[in-house]
């Protein structure tokens, strides 16, 4: 009888408590390619779409690298190959690219903490930076999360979120 009621009480525990390991996410979950669906950066109570509302894209993950390349979808195609400089200017501030190579760190609430240290970028200002993330798994969906970071068109700082989902 003694065995059964904590077999019970056991069973109880699982149902009624949130499981840390559930919620926690593994390096092997970040790996592969991902699909950009939205991109926000927030400064104080301001939310902006600093790549417009249909932003393009995707992350990969390798076991050791990641790279990033956010666009405007709706941006305009110049009208040569050769670009005048406004449309040069157009084009380098309608997308977001670097790479870099990735440590994970501790789980938090916000998910699993992921440095990043960037080492070739689209903006030189952040080449050679640390950029911390909080990723979190949900089935096919991955959520991203930043602490306050500079982000050009929006304002000197903001915290930046995307949404992705899995691509392959």
């Amino acid at each position: 009888m003694h065995k059964t009621a904590l077999a019970i009480v056991a069973g109880v525990l699982l149902i009624v408590s949130p499981s840390h390991a559930q919620q926690a996410i593994t390096k092997d979950q970040l790996l592969g390619t991902w699909k950009v669906v939205t991109l926000t950066a927030t400064s104080g109570k301001r939310v902006s779409h600093s790549l417009g509302e249909q932003v393009a894209g995707y992350v990969s993950f390798t076991p050791d690298r990641v790279w990033v390349l956010f666009v405007d979808s709706t941006r305009r195609a110049p009208d040569t190959a050769a670009l005048t400089d406004s449309e040069a200017a157009a084009l380098m501030k309608s997308h977001v690219a670097w790479t870099g190579t990735y440590a994970t760190a501790e789980q938090t609430p916000d998910g699993l903490k992921v440095i990043v240290h960037v080492d070739t970028s689209s903006n030189q200002a952040i080449t050679g930076s640390d950029r911390v993330y909080f990723m979190r798994v949900e089935g096919n969906k991955l959520r991203v999360k930043s602490p306050d970071v500079v982000v050009p068109k929006t304002s000197p700082t903001s915290g930046v979120e995307f949404d992705l989902v899995k691509a392959d």
